[in-house]
C-alpha cells in the first residue's frame, strides 16, 4: 500500500457544439485562443479545432478559386497486351466558381457556418477590412 496513491483523471471535454463553434470563431476575430482561455474562459483545445477547421475552410476555398481543385482526377489510357489502346485518357476536371453561392454550396463544415466564413476570408482577403472588395474583384485576383 502506498501512501499517497495517484490517480490521473484525464480532461475530457464535452464534443464541440456548431453554436458554441461560431461563438469561438467571433470571438477569434478579435482575440488569440491564449486570451479567450484567460478571459472568456474558453478551453484552448476548442479554440484549436475551430482554428483547424477554419485553416481547412481557407485552404479548400482557395484551391477553387486558384482553379487547382481536382473533381475527377487524370486517368491515364489503358492499353491491351498488343499496346492497343483500349481506354482513351481522360484529363482532369477541375472545379470552376462562377459566384459566392456556388463556392459556399460547394463546401461544407459541421462546426462552422460556410457563409460567413467565406465572405470573412473575401473581406480580409486585402488585408484591409474597412474597404471590403466585392465578389468580383475578390474573383478577379486568381
Amino acid at each position: 500500500m502506498t501512501l499517497f496513491s495517484k490517480k490521473i483523471v484525464p480532461n475530457v471535454l464535452p464534443s464541440l457544439s456548431a453554436v458554441k463553434a461560431m461563438e469561438i470563431y467571433n470571438l477569434l476575430k478579435t482575440k488569440d485562443a491564449n486570451r479567450l482561455f484567460l478571459e472568456n474562459n474558453i478551453p484552448t483545445e476548442y479554440s484549436e479545432q475551430v482554428l483547424a477547421e477554419i485553416r481547412r475552410l481557407e485552404g479548400n476555398m482557395v484551391s477553387k478559386m486558384n482553379g487547382s481543385y481536382v473533381l475527377e482526377a487524370y486517368v491515364p489510357e489503358v492499353l491491351d497486351e498488343e499496346g492497343n489502346v483500349t481506354e482513351a485518357a481522360t484529363s482532369p476536371t477541375y472545379f470552376s466558381v462562377s459566384t459566392e453561392a456556388n463556392l459556399v454550396s460547394s463546401m461544407d463544415s459541421s462546426i462552422l457556418t460556410v457563409a460567413t466564413v467565406v465572405e470573412d476570408v473575401r473581406i480580409w482577403s486585402d488585408g484591409n477590412p474597412d474597404a471590403e472588395p466585392s465578389w468580383a474583384t475578390y474573383k478577379a485576383s486568381f
